[in-house]
């Protein structure tokens, strides 16, 4: 069944954002850090399996959690559009090892926290304090110690079957 391939990056996309809506009476500062953990998956499976998501559902997931934390319509839909972005347009480098990936990562990840600030800063039409998408992004890349090993346990790929023979023929 093709549509059992889209359960497992559409769930975890889903409940991080699910656990990002959740009012965990985090302080002030930390605020950030949650809504930065679906980041982790977007950017996951944007690099390693960008057609089991699709772009308007990244979308939902931003605007669902727009919706469920009261906050600006389409603030985190740009967001997570943005990494989604970052994660298939470094696809093609994204095959060259663990590293390269941990820092297509990195580089992702501080260019989304960037992208976030400059979306609120243009809301508020004022600067907003970096500190806070900065620690949050941390936070984040630290939390994707974690979320990614469970990503890719979920991401099983069936191997292509061996079609070589290695019989000699005469």
């Amino acid at each position: 069944m093709p549509a059992l391939r889209y359960i497992v990056p559409f769930s975890s996309i889903i409940l991080l954002t699910l656990i990002a809506a959740l009012p965990w009476g985090l302080p002030s500062e930390d605020r950030f850090f949650l809504p930065f953990l679906p980041v982790v998956a977007i950017h996951y499976w944007g690099l390693r399996r960008p057609e089991l998501v699709p772009e308007w559902f990244v979308f939902m997931a931003g605007l669902c959690l727009d919706t469920l934390t009261h906050g600006p319509l389409g603030y985190w839909a740009l967001v997570y559009l943005a990494a989604y972005a970052f994660g298939v347009l470094s696809q093609p480098f994204g095959n060259n090892g663990f590293m390269a990936r941990c820092g297509l990562f990195v580089v992702s990840l501080l260019a989304v926290a960037f992208t976030a600030w400059a979306a609120a800063s243009l809301y508020f039409v004022e600067f907003a304090d970096w500190m806070a998408f900065a620690r949050g992004a941390g936070l984040a890349g630290c939390a994707a110690v974690l979320i990614v090993p469970l990503l890719y346990v979920l991401d099983r790929r069936k191997a292509a079957p061996d079609n070589t023979s290695l019989m000699r023929r005469t």
